[in-house]
């Protein structure tokens, strides 16, 4: 931990991949709340502070080749492993930056506005109240006049429950031998037993104890930043709000799709008291307090720039959007959500993903399906609640950059059969990133290094370099390796992910 932050610095943060952070998405959701946002047709920068290892920059930087790239830490060891990965990847629209967040307020200050893009995910619920005082300076002057800012938090009142455990396991740390992860896992073994034991805490705060058990299966390194820092804090969103504001950053809605939509993310009954509200902060407040939000995404604009009916109509009907590997193909949808699980009616959902599952649809042509000719104004929302499920995405419009995204998988995958944590592979027409098991970072490799073969000469490659390699894969090999041929190359090859020629 550093002694001038208070930050956890002894162990590096996880490689870690966000898509509500990226360009595409962004531009995604702001369009369909009707704002204008940065055109990423054109030349655009985007910045990140508090990049942690910097994968998730990378990714961005290889996947969308219009875009200039900044990526900030103050931990060295985070910044060197961006720097050698990019490096690797032969990646010249990134720049990998070692600084505090104090010692960046002159910087922006000299600068002027830089960025379309500024973004901070969990960050700013771990630093000192002075450090965020300077991270608004950096967003006031960075961010340019229609910018977009996405802030991503812990919240009350959903993570209010957690505070008096955090503060005991940062307590017990200070004292508990080894690094920041075995201090961790000491404190958590000592909250376990505290529940075992009747503490009263957990009896009032149930959520505490399923925390625990869900943390035992999550990554113990996420953990720690999470819950060791010094300056741990959940905020409320009016707060974050006002802070903005003093930055002359305005609210706009959540990078979370489902939460711009009230009628499916907050209970029916509770419908007519949000009307009767009328300032952002007072409603977001209610609608934390009636998700009982525990984590918020937040996205503000440098000065609204709402668009008028026809234009934001153009910019719906100029979206292209295409359905991930796993994506149902017809029907109805329960969607699981903070509320309970909400019905998607078969009659939108279902010609939806019926047209989609042929392949890319544009906005434009989805509406002139006659099955949803009497439904036409519910495809947007259609749309955003299936890429908030992860069944769908934007594509990128204009320039994809295949081959650059080529490279860099190749050498992520060859990271990850060397032991790298890595969990994803960039996908160049989505300008994101896919989830990757173990299993598809050696066929990525495989089908890399050998674009001529598939059928079941593929399947025994994938099987040869698992078994020399001495990774293991998980139990249902044979049945996930099926998968992989039958679902998931497909999508890669749509996607411009891979390109093989396969021959049985």
């Amino acid at each position: 931990m550093s002694r001038q932050t208070g930050y956890i610095q002894d162990v590096p943060y996880p490689h870690h991949y966000q898509r509500e952070s990226t360009p595409l998405w962004l531009s995604f959701i702001t369009a369909a709340l009707g704002i204008q946002g940065p055109d990423i047709t054109r030349p655009y920068s985007w910045c990140e502070l508090g990049c942690g290892q910097g994968f998730g920059a990378v990714i961005n930087a290889a996947t969308n080749p219009l875009g200039q790239f900044t990526a900030i830490d103050f931990n060295p060891q985070h910044i060197a492993h961006g720097r050698d990965l990019a490096q690797a990847a032969g990646l010249d629209n990134l720049a990998f930056i070692e600084a505090d967040f104090s010692s960046l307020i002159q910087i922006a200050r000299e600068q002027g506005p830089q960025h379309d893009f500024i973004v901070l995910n969990g960050v700013y619920s771990w630093i000192s109240a002075s450090d965020r005082q300077a991270l608004h300076q950096c967003i006031e002057h960075w961010l340019k006049p229609g910018g977009i800012l996405f802030l991503g938090y812990m919240c009350q009142p959903g993570m209010a429950f957690l505070a008096g455990a955090q503060r005991f396991l940062r307590c017990h740390a200070e004292h508990a031998a080894g690094d920041a992860v075995q201090q961790l896992l000491a404190g958590m073994a000592m909250l376990e037993r505290m529940e075992q034991g009747g503490a009263g805490f957990f009896q009032h705060y149930p959520l505490a104890g399923q925390y625990l058990r869900l943390g035992k299966t999550q990554d113990p390194r996420y953990l720690v930043h999470e819950l060791l820092n010094e300056h741990w804090e959940s905020l409320h969103v009016a707060d974050v709000m006002a802070n903005m504001a003093a930055c002359g950053c305005d609210y706009i809605g959540t990078a979370t799709p489902l939460e711009n939509i009230d009628a499916l993310s907050l209970p029916g009954n509770l419908l007519p008291i949000l009307d009767a509200l009328h300032t952002p902060a007072e409603r977001e407040t209610f609608k934390d307090l009636a998700r009982n939000q525990s984590e918020r995404r937040d996205l503000y604009q440098k000065g609204i720039r709402r668009l008028d009916n026809e234009a934001h109509r153009q910019v719906l009907l100029d979206q292209v959007v295409s359905v991930l590997p796993g994506a149902p193909s017809n029907g109805g949808l329960t969607f699981d959500t903070r509320i309970g699980p909400v019905q998607g009616d078969a009659s939108l959902f279902g010609p939806l993903l019926e047209s989609l599952a042929t392949g890319p649809c544009a906005f434009a042509e989805l509406l002139r399906l006659p099955a949803l000719q009497a439904q036409a104004s519910l495809i947007n929302p259609a749309l955003q609640m299936l890429a908030w499920a992860g069944y769908l995405h934007p594509l990128l419009p204009g320039e994809v950059a295949l081959e650059r995204c080529r490279v860099l998988n190749r050498v992520i995958a060859g990271r990850a059969m060397r032991g790298e944590s890595y969990a994803h592979l960039a996908a160049p027409t989505l300008g994101s990133a896919l989830g990757a098991e173990p299993l598809h970072m050696v066929a990525m490799r495989v089908v890399l290094e050998y674009p001529e073969i598939g059928g079941r000469l593929l399947r025994e490659t994938i099987l040869a370099v698992l078994r020399d390699n001495g990774i293991a894969a998980g139990d249902d090999l044979q049945a996930r390796l099926d998968a992989f041929v039958r679902i998931t190359l497909p999508a890669w090859q749509q996607m411009g992910i891979v390109e093989i020629q396969r021959c049985e």
